[in-house]
């Protein structure tokens, strides 16, 4: 048995008893529990992808000494690229929301960089992942 229970305006509570392979009772939590999923999706915070310097460089199709020269500049300077620096130069990230933004300041031809698909790794297979 389904308890379908609501409350009107008035205050006044109303319960209905139907039984569970009702086909009217299953649409109707299908279609709430995909609108509760929709509305958790879009408010849950998005992820922010972090990219090493030669895939930044790639994304905006720039030479990577040209990408760090943007992120030399002084830190009031319009051109300047944030980051987020790491253990060494080669640590060092650019989240995509900072690409963005560098786009959008910059107001730069080229569109604005996608997540791209995580790269597919080369080499052996692992013999401790089966295929």
């Amino acid at each position: 048995m389904t308890e379908l229970t609501t409350t009107t305006a008035d205050g006044l509570h109303i319960t209905v008893r139907l039984p569970d392979d009702h086909t009217w009772v299953r649409e109707s939590l299908e279609k709430a529990c995909a609108a509760e999923a929709r509305r958790q999706l879009e408010t849950a915070p998005t992820p922010d992808p972090a990219y090493s310097v030669p895939r930044t460089a790639e994304l905006l199709d720039l030479h990577p000494e040209t990408l760090r020269d943007y992120m030399r500049l002084p830190e009031h300077h319009p051109r300047r690229l944030h980051y987020v620096t790491g253990e060494s130069s080669r640590g060092d990230r650019v989240m995509l929301s900072q690409i963005h933004d560098w786009q959008r300041r910059n107001r730069t031809d080229a569109t604005p960089a996608a997540a791209p698909a995580p790269r597919v790794k080369r080499g052996r297979p692992s013999p401790f992942r089966p295929s």
